[in-house]
């Protein structure tokens, strides 16, 4: 999960802009307005690619995606499946 995490962490800065000073693995993406709601697919698309794992509909929600510990945590729980 460590390469998950270290391309979750590099898209976030260069593909949705995130700054890199306020982004820490506990920061709240959404919450925090770091990204908005049209990000939230593209976010999805690209964990979906990184992770060799499909996201279902149902489970595209903040718990699971608004940090970058968050989406570890749950990427982690669907291998476990």
């Amino acid at each position: 999960m460590n390469d998950l995490r270290a391309s979750l962490r590099r898209a976030l800065t260069t593909k949705f802009g995130v700054d890199q000073a306020a982004l820490t693995d506990d920061s709240e993406l959404f919450s925090e307005g770091l990204l908005d709601s049209l990000s939230v697919m593209d976010l999805v698309d690209f964990v979906e690619a990184e992770a060799g794992v499909p996201i279902p509909p149902t489970d595209i929600v903040l718990e699971n995606f608004d940090s970058v510990t968050r989406i570890i945590r749950y990427v982690e729980g669907l291998k476990g499946r």
